[in-house]
């Protein structure tokens, strides 16, 4: 029987949370007739963790009543290994459990859909964990998770779902030991457990390259085959159960604990108080279990330690150094006083930046921390210490022991007129096998620079052309026939090298997507990737593959534009000769991410590539400036507008700094700026910026040259100051360009738009009729799209103004579910909000109007700081008091 742990651990709602999950799972392992007890005496100890887990074990026991876990397949008397057995699951047969856990039971499974042989662990999970809402969800995760490959990650096969609700994992049958287990049974030295343990980091840096973080890294996670290769389990199966979390009722409450699935021992602080999850997390698990390897004991202490006692030493007690905590040496092949000095100094150190409490202390990325392992290794100095000449010198000591020695046997040599010449041919032997390694290395730099210099100065030749040479004296060309003239010389010139052909390429095609020539840039960077595929340079292939990505997800092809982003970062090895190919491919990919309306994943990808500028050794200040403007672009995608204008206003003052307040750049930022404004409410604000972007683009006095796309945006701005003969003009503009350009984002979105302002012009037909050309557009975007969103709230708008008030509501109760159920649809919620109030009153359903105008309200707050002005949250606050008023509640 299980004794009730010690949870003394103070912290709020979200520091419980974790601890929860720890419980749950060990109350869920005892039978039940032990789990009175067991809950008696946590009761006595610690009621509101026990009153919170009763709360959880009856909503389990509702679901189960509901039918939610069907056949028994949860039942526990079924856990022994009887249950399952010869079930079929998909396209495949269950045989025999293979063990089991508080997250669910694994068992062996062989295919027989008669396609091919094999074997698969099949992990059935032991969700209270899964609302039923949520299945489709978790199996199209798992099929996305299922692309991740990497010879040191067990892959995910397939997930699925029965068809009675149970959801399952199909995983990588792996025969093996766990690593801690492995290491100790063959009496492995510290150099070959390090050694082993980057296999581990390898994995885990492919599977952060990729947007996934493990977060419950631990040794049983992690297995040893026969042959010493590394296979990590479960990658992406906290990934699957986070995302289940919208239903909003007890089963979604259980969900959440799934989504934060760890093992308290290994959980980060942020973990366990709360805080957000990133790579980081990942960087101090692994730091435990090199602690853990290597000293033969967790950070936190010795012996059968209860949980609170490791959340307390998680969350407020330094480890002790590696170096005076190592136990057990005789499973690593070393007497305990050589160990010590063999881990003092520089892993003490490394091992210590691993575990800080604070996640921006710890190394930057997985790679960071294999690199200053490997350099251990190499006896090179490492990050984690602070340099010196001193440190330096005993760094080329170690790692050049021989000719070292050799030469103070020299000295000794000369002194006593001893075996000089001997001496001194072993010395010249060892400085020309180091001179020619050095050479190879030099050389290797030297070719790689050279053709970053040949791609540079190639880009540079095109452009003089341009400039000095493709127009005739006096005679004016428009960009696009520049760029178009451009295009026609790449094509017909065979004399330069593949690499700076493509290079050409791409730098056209991604200067018609800025000018929002989407089917020519397309074009382009499809011919850029195509050629690319056969050369073997990784930057080539990469920069080809992301470019193309961006333009993709423009188009709308979100599935290939992820997956050339992904194909993309993977050729770039993690080293610093890649580290600007790594940025171009990050703000690729982060474009990808807000096309798409994963505005975390953009946001992730910029922290990441502003990151990597931070550790460029040369001052690049152009690319300093972009890496800002999409850093404030993604924010501002991902709904964070405070933190966006900020940026964008950063971003202009370097602008300014630079000179180039009135270039093309500074014209998509003030766009940016002034949408980022407009989203918060503020028009007025928004407006100017709006005119100086299109000043900026204007040839004439025309608008022919100006992008669509802020053609329409600042025809929305307008339309909410109420100008709307102004709006219907820049609508109608943008969207003939849009319709020249191809850009199918800004066609739908120009429909949507003249639609809403003909609508307030009083011209509903007209309106309607728009709205009716509209909808054939929307079948190559998912149901969530923000654009499905706005169809439906326009439709409701006309219904309203028409007096058809039952079909206003239904337009404006599926518009607040998307929302709702759309996590990238922070900016829009408002509107759709204010709209039902809105038809709500019209209908004198004044209470239903008060709750959806004040929850307008509060998620037009959200997006603004503080008190700062914003028009939504006056409209918010307008229809709430008619809501009030309209029950008699005139004082509030």
């Amino acid at each position: 029987m299980h004794s009730a742990p010690d949870t003394g651990v103070n912290g709020g709602a979200d520091a419980l949370l974790p601890v929860l999950g720890a419980l749950l799972d060990q109350v869920l392992d005892l039978q039940p007739a032990d789990r009175e007890s067991w809950l008696a005496r946590l009761r006595v100890e610690h009621p509101v963790h026990a009153a919170e887990l009763e709360r959880l074990l009856a909503a389990e026991a509702e679901l189960d009543a509901r039918g939610f876990l069907p056949d028994g397949a949860w039942d526990p008397e079924t856990r022994g290994g009887r249950g399952l057995a010869g079930q079929r699951l998909g396209a495949w047969t269950v045989e025999r459990p293979l063990g089991q856990g508080g997250m669910g039971t694994v068992w062996l499974a062989r295919r027989s859909d008669g396609r091919f042989e094999g074997t698969a662990a099949v992990k059935i999970l032991n969700l209270a964990l899964l609302d039923p809402i949520g299945s489709e969800r978790f199996r199209r995760e798992g099929t996305m998770l299922a692309r991740l490959s990497h010879p040191n990650i067990a892959r995910l096969l397939d997930a699925g779902v029965t068809s009675g609700g149970q959801p399952y994992l199909v995983l990588e049958h792996v025969e093996g030991t766990r690593i801690d287990r492995y290491c100790d049974e063959r009496r492995l030295t510290p150099v070959e457990r390090i050694e082993l343990f980057q296999q581990v980091l390898a994995a885990v840096a492919h599977a952060h390259a990729n947007l996934l973080v493990h977060r419950d890294l631990k040794p049983s996670n992690i297995l040893v085959a026969t042959d010493g290769t590394v296979k990590l389990l479960d990658f992406g199966i906290a990934k699957l159960l986070e995302d289940q979390g919208a239903g909003g009722s007890a089963a979604s409450t259980l969900t959440d604990l799934g989504g934060r699935a760890l093992t308290p021992e290994y959980a980060a602080p942020e973990q366990l108080g709360g805080g957000p999850i990133t790579t980081a997390t990942d960087v101090y698990a692994l730091g435990v279990l090199l602690y853990f390897l290597l000293a033969g004991r967790h950070p936190t202490g010795e012996g059968s330690l209860t949980t609170a006692d490791h959340l307390k030493g998680i969350l407020d007690t330094p480890p002790p150094r590696l170096s005076a905590a190592v136990t057990g040496a005789e499973a690593r092949a070393s007497a305990l006083e050589r160990l010590r000095r063999l881990y003092a100094g520089d892993l003490d150190n490394i091992v210590a930046k691993a575990l800080k409490k604070a996640p921006g202390e710890r190394y930057p990325t997985v790679g960071a921390y294999a690199e200053d392992l490997r350099r251990y290794l190499d006896h090179q100095p490492v990050s984690a210490r602070p340099d010196s000449l001193r440190y330096r010198a005993g760094k080329f000591v170690a790692r050049n022991a021989v000719p070292v020695a050799l030469a103070s046997l020299a000295g000794l040599a000369l002194v006593g007129g001893l075996a000089g010449t001997i001496t001194q041919a072993a010395r010249a032997t060892a400085q020309a096998a180091r001179a020619d390694s050095a050479a190879r290395a030099a050389a290797e730099e030297r070719d790689f620079a050279l053709r970053q210099l040949s791609r540079v100065e190639a880009v540079n030749d095109l452009n003089n052309f341009l400039l000095s040479d493709a127009a005739p004296s006096g005679k004016p060309f428009t960009v696009g026939a520049l760029m178009g003239r451009a295009e026609s010389i790449v094509e017909r010139d065979r004399a330069d090298s593949g690499i700076n052909r493509i290079e050409l390429f791409i730098a056209l095609g991604r200067q018609y997507w800025s000018h929002d020539e989407d089917a020519k840039a397309r074009r382009l960077l499809e011919r850029a990737y195509g050629l690319s595929r056969m050369l073997r340079d990784p930057s080539t292939r990469a920069r080809a593959a992301c470019a193309l990505a961006a333009a993709l997800a423009r188009a709308g092809d979100f599935a290939r534009a992820e997956a050339l982003t992904r194909e993309g970062l993977a050729e770039l090895a993690n080293e610093p000769r890649f580290v600007i190919d790594r940025i171009f491919c990050l703000m690729r990919g982060s474009e990808v991410a807000r096309e798409s309306e994963d505005g975390a994943a953009s946001v992730a990808r910029m922290e990441a590539a502003e990151q990597l500028f931070r550790e460029l050794r040369f001052p690049a200040p152009a690319l300093d400036l972009h890496i800002q403007m999409n850093l404030a672009e993604a924010y501002r995608g991902a709904s964070r507008l405070p933190e966006a204008a900020r940026a964008f206003e950063q971003a202009h003052a370097r602008l300014v700094e630079m000179g180039r307040e009135n270039t093309e750049a500074a014209g998509t930022l003030f766009n940016n700026w002034a949408l980022t404004l407009h989203f918060g409410g503020q028009p007025l604000a928004a407006e100017p910026l709006f005119r100086r972007a299109i000043a900026i683009s204007q040839a004439d006095t025309s608008l022919e040259a100006v992008s669509p796309m802020l053609l329409n945006n600042y025809a929305r701005t307008l339309g909410m100051l109420g100008r709307l003969s102004e709006a219907a003009r820049y609508a109608e503009q943008a969207y003939r360009s849009a319709l020249r350009a191809g850009h199918e984002v800004v066609i739908i979105q120009s429909l949507l738009l003249r639609a809403g302002i003909y609508s307030n012009l009083g011209d509903a037909d007209r309106a309607d009729r728009l709205l009716t050309e509209l909808e054939p557009r929307f079948r190559a975007f998912p149901r969530a799209h923000p654009a499905f969103m706005g169809l439906l709230r326009q439709r409701g708008l006309n219904a309203l103004k028409r007096g058809d008030l039952k079909a206003a509501m239904d337009a404006a109760d599926s518009a607040v579910v998307l929302g709702r159920t759309n996590p990238a649809a922070g900016d829009y919620l408002p509107s759709l909000l204010l709209l039902r109030a809105e038809t709500a009153l019209a209908m004198h359903r004044y209470a239903d109007a008060q709750r959806d105008a004040r929850a307008a309200l509060d998620a037009a707050r959200a997006l603004v700081a503080g008190d700062a002005p914003s028009s939504v949250v006056g409209s918010a606050s307008l229809s709430l008091g008619h809501a009030l008023r309209g029950q008699g509640a005139v004082d509030q």
